[in-house]
């Protein structure tokens, strides 16, 4: 994908999780061309540096950090660096998950836990990290990385209930500080085609095949597609826009496209 990169994003600084695979990796590979500061916390060290390394031989200005989102201290410690090393964060996303496939009888209270470690408590102590720098420069954007699970059923259980309770804290922040000027928004993807899959591509591996009728526009989502909604966020191109679910889901949730020819008798 050919991106439009507003010009206000250079020297912008932004921090992303879980940015040393799939669709964290986009980010802050479109992030570092737009000449973005791009600081990366992942848990992956060899990710890590494989997507750093890449990325600095193309000159971008990136750097990584090495964080378990399951450790307070940690997150902490290493955005304390970050605003240190930087100077300050302009932009933040919430982009790392963790999910578990299993349904409420099959999933274990271990795994419950782990995943609301990873997609809901991990955000809320990054943003709590986060928001006094933003709230004392009177300015920030916040973009936590949502789901269509959230919006109705279509399995992964404590997948999907971290992932709506994500959505309740975008809200949360929106409205209690945007009198700082700080705006923060979910991002809601459908389907998107990345290494995340590969278990369930092992076991059918026509699954993103099966799955294109469900979306109108005949496809499942790419990293880009994702990114660049949080391009256009991270900018001055959107100052209007806070507490917003931006869905970015090939128009599933508009409706289900192989249900009203039924409907309809018309299939």
């Amino acid at each position: 994908m050919s991106y439009q990169f507003a010009e206000e994003l250079v020297g912008r600084t932004i921090v992303i999780t879980g940015g040393g695979r799939s669709i964290g990796r986009e980010m802050v590979t479109a992030a570092a061309a737009a000449k973005m500061k791009v600081a990366v916390m992942e848990v992956n060290q060899e990710n890590l540096d494989r997507t750093i390394s890449e990325i600095k031989k193309s000159g971008g200005d990136v750097t990584g950090y090495v964080v378990d989102l399951q450790v307070e201290s940690q997150i902490n410690e290493v955005i304390a660096k970050i605003e240190k090393d930087f100077g300050k964060i302009e932009v933040f996303v919430n982009n790392a998950a963790f999910h578990d496939a299993e349904d409420l009888l099959g999933s274990s209270l271990e795994m419950w836990n782990k995943t609301f470690a990873i997609n809901t408590t991990a955000p809320f102590l990054c943003i709590k990290a986060v928001l006094p720098g933003m709230i004392a420069r009177g300015s920030g954007s916040i973009i936590n990385i949502g789901t269509v699970n959230s919006k109705m059923m279509i399995g992964s259980d404590s997948y999907t209930a971290s992932k709506a309770a994500l959505h309740a804290i975008s809200r949360t922040v929106a409205v209690r500080y945007g009198k700082n000027n700080i705006r923060c928004n979910t991002i809601v993807p459908g389907t998107i085609a990345t290494e995340v899959w590969q278990e369930r591509i092992d076991r059918n591996p026509a699954v993103f095949e099966n799955l294109k009728s469900w979306y109108p526009l005949g496809r499942v989502g790419k990293p880009s597609d994702i990114t660049a909604a949080v391009l256009y966020l991270a900018s001055d191109q959107a100052p209007w826009m806070t507490g917003t679910e931006f869905v970015v889901d090939g128009g599933l949730l508009a409706g289900f496209a192989p249900m009203y020819p039924v409907v309809e008798g018309s299939d």
